[in-house]
């Protein structure tokens, strides 16, 4: 008898069922992120939310070095923007350690090394969505449409 598709490692891809695409990048990236020193991409996915966005703005991690044969007192580098973001990194340092830290849950990172060039390009937030009520009716979106062109027509006179 043979075993299901399911506990075979090699099975046809459909025959599995759906996959999440999340878990085929993590497993697709992986090779390229461990030689950054990155043992999970969570790091540089969450940046903006671990050091902030004002910081994130300015600064992005190339890679984490850990010293030989041991998993804590690595350095982080990161390329900055400009040397005006330097010099406020250099301020930053105590709070940026603290904060990668507390994401790793461990001592990790011991020091900082930086490195000026251009960051990769940033994504391009959405527009935000409007508090106001969606209209429920196409009269009501229209009345809506009218009122907004008259206003802006009575101040722009």
């Amino acid at each position: 008898m043979k075993p299901a598709a399911k506990d075979q490692p090699d099975a046809p891809r459909l025959a599995r069922g759906p996959v999440n695409i999340a878990n085929l990048a993590a497993r697709a990236a992986k090779p390229a992120l461990g030689k950054r020193g990155f043992a999970a991409a969570e790091i540089l996915t969450h940046w903006d939310t671990i050091v902030g966005p004002e910081l994130a703005a300015f600064a992005c991690p190339i890679e984490i070095k850990f010293p030989r044969g041991k998993n804590a007192g690595a350095t982080l580098h990161l390329r900055i923007a400009s040397g005006a973001a330097a010099t406020l990194l250099h301020l930053k340092t105590p709070t940026i350690l603290a904060r990668v830290n507390g994401f790793l849950g461990y001592g990790a990172v011991a020091a900082i090394q930086v490195a000026q060039g251009p960051l990769p390009r940033r994504r391009i937030n959405a527009p935000p969505v409007s508090t106001e009520e969606t209209p429920k009716t196409l009269d009501d979106a229209l009345a809506k449409l009218r009122a907004a062109v008259e206003l802006r027509t009575r101040t722009r006179r």
